[in-house]
């Protein structure tokens, strides 16, 4: 027996902006500042390498600051 899916959020145009906003603001968070920059050195200008080591990064941080307003990782369908 399958169960249902779990409800996507949804979002006001406001509410997008203002989740936007703070995505932006972690990134500047010293903590999540020196996270990326460690990455970026560690990739070397390698793209490959950049999508191996800075993009996951990125995506955490993301992730920490949507998750309160109901999202989590595990993708749509």
């Amino acid at each position: 027996m399958a169960s249902a899916p779990a409800q996507q959020p949804t979002l006001t145009v406001e509410q997008a902006r203002v989740v936007l906003s703070e995505v932006i603001q972690a990134f500047s968070v010293p903590e999540n500042a020196a996270r990326m920059e460690e990455a970026r050195e560690s990739a070397c200008n390698d793209m490959g390498k950049m999508l191996q080591l800075v993009l996951p990064v990125a995506t955490q941080i993301q992730q920490e600051v949507i998750k309160a307003y109901g999202f989590n990782n595990e993708g749509a369908g």
